[in-house]
């Protein structure tokens, strides 16, 4: 019993002192209440309602390198635009086929 209070009390004292912590922005991230760092900001916005925009480019403003698994949406890529992705190499549909501008 006494392990089991020692190990909650511990727990609690370590999650409050973690939130209180001082976080630079470059060590944001996507579960940290939105607060992304200032070279992520616009590529993906989240709604009120839990819903998800991607940031909405022209192919020619795809940046050549990312982090794998950036996520726009190319407003002329297949047609009529679609969600690409970057696989580390080049920029990619949701079934992993390269995107081309149309």
């Amino acid at each position: 019993m006494r392990f089991a209070l020692a190990l909650s009390v511990s727990l609690i004292t370590g999650t409050a002192s973690a939130n209180s912590m001082a976080i630079p922005p470059a060590q944001h991230g996507i579960f940290d209440s939105g607060k992304l760092p200032p070279s992520a900001q616009g590529i993906m916005t989240f709604g009120e309602a839990g819903s998800i925009s991607l940031k909405a480019v022209p192919y020619s403003a795809l940046p050549l390198s990312a982090p794998i698994g950036t996520a726009f949406f190319c407003t002329d890529c297949a047609g009529q635009g679609q969600p690409v992705f970057f696989n580390g190499t080049i920029w990619v549909d949701a079934s992993g086929a390269g995107v081309k501008h149309s």
